[in-house]
């Protein structure tokens, strides 16, 4: 009546290592061990807009010759500015925002096609900003934040926020062929619509180094427009060196004006740049404009721009995205004003997690009413995380939880309008991405990144 409790014990001391003395029997035979647990898969990679950094697809660096690009995106948060006690408010905006009230917000949700002929000769681009049916005239409240209109306010982007086609003459030649594993050491892009002038590094909203959903102040020198209507131009590439000139309506909307539609102008403004690629990963870019008939009673001024972008991957397999970027605001009635900033991505290997930093200077042309035209430089330091939680791969969506704080020193000259040195404002919340990279066959293809 022993039997069962010793093979019980023979099979405890075998699955340990050591042996049970006495006569060998039958039912003494341990038990076969448990088939051994398949070591839990890694997390599938996350994806990334674009394995290099681009000002956008039209213009911008070569595309993908052949191929469908399609994505979608949304930041769903909760925000605060910590300026409890002072009441935001804006000329010719019937609302107003508490500054230490916390608010819901939609924003930066957006949809994206571009395609390009196998040969390279012709590429479409439309991309739908959402922002008009989740974003009202009063804009998304950002202490420090300025233009079209509004001050301490991002303002909605339009719905029809870019519609481009561009031609590539030089691809019904053999020397400008391009494919979708190769683009040629030669290539002329000429390009048309509604868009982005050739000014400043890659727009905030377009590269990898600023993640979360938190504008530049300094967005509008030396980044903007890239909402213009018309925008006329071309692009010459020789290998890593392209240079670039456009014609383009500068007229910026006001607070009463739809984002609904298009609001063409006359294209009176330019911009011209020159961007060259270094080693595979550091492009510098120079860059400037005349902007004439801005609208709103804005003078006629001239903007400069110049930036490093850098990228790359780093020893344990992290990549990094970073910007250095400076830009000059010139009217030709007023003081000038300048803006400058550096910006840090780091991704895990996987690029399920993300974090960043963003240090920011920036004068801002202020309100009517405020003791100073042009402030001295107010000072941002954002520093935001995200971790990607849900999805793959094969559904080309992912839901990432993401977090954010900006530190806003205020200059002193406006310390009485605000009543306050400085301000901290708080965003959490959920950013939804999606991606979708198929070839002639529409089939799914990934890229390095």
């Amino acid at each position: 009546m022993f039997a069962r409790p010793r093979t019980w014990l023979a099979a405890v001391a075998v699955a340990a290592g050591g042996a049970v003395a006495g006569p060998a029997r039958a039912d003494d035979v341990p038990a076969p061990a448990p088939p051994a647990m398949p070591e839990p898969a890694a997390p599938e990679p996350a994806q990334m807009p674009y394995a290099v950094p681009r000002q956008t697809l039209i213009p911008g660096r070569p595309g993908m010759a052949g191929g469908l690009h399609l994505m979608v995106n949304a930041f769903a948060s909760l925000e605060n500015q910590g300026l409890g006690g002072h009441s935001i408010t804006n000329p010719g905006v019937a609302t107003a925002f508490d500054g230490g009230a916390t608010r819901a917000q939609l924003q930066h949700d957006w949809a994206m096609g571009y395609a390009r002929d196998e040969r390279g000769r012709a590429e479409l681009l439309l991309m739908l900003d959402f922002e008009p049916l989740t974003v009202g005239a009063e804009g998304v409240p950002e202490l420090g934040q300025s233009g079209e209109g509004l001050w301490d306010a991002q303002h909605s982007h339009m719905l029809v926020h870019q519609a481009m086609v561009a031609v590539h003459p030089l691809a019904w030649t053999p020397i400008g062929v391009a494919s979708m594993l190769d683009e040629p050491i030669w290539d002329l892009s000429l390009f048309a619509g509604q868009g982005s002038a050739t000014i400043g590094p890659p727009i905030f909203m377009h590269r990898a180094s600023s993640p979360g959903p938190t504008v530049p102040r300094k967005h509008h020198k030396g980044e903007n427009p890239h909402e213009t209507s018309p925008v006329i131009g071309a692009a010459l590439r020789f290998d890593v060196t392209t240079v670039e000139a456009s014609a383009f309506g500068a007229r910026e909307l006001g607070p009463a004006d739809s984002r609904f539609y298009p609001h063409p102008a006359s294209p009176t403004s330019f911009a011209a740049r020159v961007r060259r690629v270094f080693a595979g990963t550091v492009e510098l870019q120079i860059s400037g404009e005349r902007l004439r008939n801005q609208g709103a009673g804005e003078p006629d001024a001239w903007q400069a721009s110049a930036s490093a972008y850098g990228w790359g991957l780093l020893g344990a397999g992290l990549r990094f995205d970073a910007l250095l970027d400076w830009g000059l605001d010139h009217p030709d009635i007023g003081p000038s004003a300048q803006g400058a900033l550096a910006e840090l991505a780091v991704r895990s290997p996987d690029r399920r997690v993300v974090g960043w930093l963003r240090s920011e200077l920036n004068q801002r042309e202020e309100p009517a009413g405020a003791l100073v035209e042009v402030s001295t430089p107010w000072l941002f330091q954002t520093v935001g995380g995200e971790y990607v939680a849900w999805g793959s791969r094969a559904s080309g969506v992912q839901l990432g939880v993401f977090a954010e704080a900006t530190y806003a020193h205020i200059p002193a000259a406006l310390t009485a309008m605000y009543g306050r040195t400085d301000a901290t404002a708080l965003n959490v919340g959920l950013h939804l991405f999606g991606m979708w990279m198929l070839d002639g066959s529409l089939r799914r293809m990934h890229h390095d990144h």
